[in-house]
């Protein structure tokens, strides 16, 4: 579920991501990361995707996305958490209108304990699998078109192979699985679409308190500001993971200051707050290494 509005921190005032756009065209909105959940019991960070992109290069209107954790207290996430127990499946990033497109691969994002009642092939940290279509995206009337799917980790194993593939994406069309993986090496976050992607690079795992960061080696650059970009994995996300290579004991083997090679899937691409460069982690599932 999107955000109909956010809190617009440049104007005091929550809107629409309509006016945002029409604000950031007019100089009264600055950046696309100056937004926060708008729920006064809440200061979530939000990002309104696509309001620094060029009318002409929009794939999508702009869209608020939110880049972090919602407070305990937040009235927004209980509706968003409701709405997604009652949906057909909490991991299915597409909807009705992303109709059938023949020989293009969609992203499969559920964890391995969770049942698929619709997938075919192989499994456990999940590699092919099949979803059939929705009733009336099939090309032809009265079939049930099957639509191939693919974890993560079956798509960075097709990538490393120099595979060719189209990957369907959300609400924007088909993008060549070499378009879709994009290695971190110090470009400028405005040279990112805020669409789907999977962003990589060497890291290295650092055990924290409560949880474990990864930081690229190498940096991206924000008009004056030049980050390692990173992101955590906090032990509440671990701990309901159902992947084995996310399991508290493999991580405090990787933890051991020799980067691994980590890929991450985001929607909305790097973030910058508080003179950090950060990618928003929305689950295990997004996230992969190879040693």
């Amino acid at each position: 579920m999107k955000l109909v509005k956010a809190y617009a921190d440049d104007i005091n005032e929550s809107i629409t991501a309509d006016l945002a756009d029409k604000l950031y065209a007019e100089g009264k909105i600055k950046s696309k990361f100056s937004f926060q959940c708008p729920d006064s019991n809440c200061n979530a960070p939000v990002t309104c995707a696509n309001l620094d992109r060029p009318k002409v290069k929009r794939k999508r209107d702009p869209y608020y996305k939110v880049v972090g954790d919602h407070s305990g207290e937040c009235h927004i996430v209980k509706d968003i958490e409701s709405q997604r127990k009652n949906s057909r499946t909490k991991a299915d990033i597409y909807s009705d209108s992303d109709e059938y497109i023949e020989d293009a691969i969609r992203l499969n994002l559920q964890p391995p304990s969770v049942k698929r009642p619709e997938k075919i092939g192989k499994n456990e940290d999940g590699e092919d699998g099949e979803a059939r279509a929705r009733p009336g995206n099939a090309k032809e009337s009265g079939k049930r078109k099957i639509q191939r799917s693919r974890t993560l980790s079956s798509l960075i194993d097709a990538f490393l192979a120099n595979e060719s593939h189209l990957i369907q994406l959300p609400d924007v069309g088909v993008i060549h699985i070499k378009d879709f993986f994009i290695e971190i090496n110090g470009q400028d976050l405005s040279e990112f679409e805020d669409e789907f992607r999977i962003y990589f690079g060497k890291a290295w795992f650092n055990k924290k308190e409560q949880g474990y960061s990864i930081v690229f080696d190498k940096v991206l650059t924000s008009i004056d500001i030049t980050r390692r970009p990173s992101t955590y994995m906090p032990l509440s996300m671990l701990l309901e993971s159902g992947f084995k290579r996310f399991k508290l004991k493999e991580l405090e083997k990787l933890a051991d200051k020799k980067p691994k090679t980590v890929f991450l899937l985001s929607e909305a691409g790097p973030q910058l707050r508080n003179g950090y460069i950060n990618f928003w982690c929305e689950g295990a599932e997004y996230l992969d290494y190879r040693s």
